[in-house]
């Protein structure tokens, strides 16, 4: 069995929680979506937490049936100090030495983990990806459509794309513009064509249920 979260947050209730907990999602997902074999047993989630006082709890673990822990130390001052790109090196730095340090005490293997890594430092630390990794065939097959999703430590953002039938890109428009905490609904989203010029988006995440149509002309 493969992971299903890997969850990057600051120790409860720390001052600078909702600031932070709102950057780390990006990256701990884009680490996330190159361990998709990654084999873990019945775990399905691994936890870091991070402050900047544990004390003698530092190097914390917590170990139950199908979650993972441990609690690490970040400097939050030099964190906030970064511009962008080296926010998320910092970021990644941290999912990667939990991970790692998880890896170490339940005996999984390690390549993996560094594979995971350094695929997150060749994409640029941008985690940008085709939802559902498909374009959808209009019904008369003249269009193709597809979600593109753009997440940042700033921003989340769903785009959808128009190709004609030779797969040229025709138009791109942003239609979702979200906190980046509040992204994980994106897989879970399903879009199917109503007719040659209506596309219907589903979000069945929430347990307010949302949809959207893109009118494509």
């Amino acid at each position: 069995m493969s992971l299903s979260q890997v969850d990057l947050r600051t120790k409860f209730n720390h001052e600078y929680s909702e600031r932070f907990n709102k950057e780390s999602w990006c990256i701990a997902e884009l680490y996330w979506s190159y361990l998709e074999n990654y084999q873990v047993g019945k775990v399905k989630k691994c936890l870091i937490v991070v402050s900047d006082d544990w004390g003698s709890e530092l190097h914390y673990y917590t170990s139950r049936n199908d979650c993972k822990g441990v609690n690490l130390e970040i400097n939050f001052s030099e964190y906030f100090s970064y511009d962008s790109y080296h926010r998320k090196e910092a970021l990644l730095k941290v999912v990667h030495s939990g991970l790692t340090f998880i890896a170490t005490k339940e005996k999984w293997e390690i390549d993996p983990l560094l594979d995971a890594f350094n695929s997150c430092i060749k994409v640029g630390l941008n985690y940008k990806f085709l939802v559902q990794n498909k374009f959808k065939t209009s019904p008369n097959r003249k269009h193709k459509l597809g979600l593109w999703c753009e997440w940042n430590i700033d921003e989340f953002k769903v785009f959808w794309i128009l190709l004609d039938k030779d797969k040229k890109q025709i138009k791109k428009e942003l239609f979702i513009d979200e906190n980046p905490s509040f992204g994980e609904f994106i897989y879970y989203v399903n879009f199917k064509w109503l007719n040659d010029n209506i596309v219907l988006v589903t979000d069945d995440y929430r347990s307010e249920k949302r949809k959207w149509e893109i009118i494509v002309s």
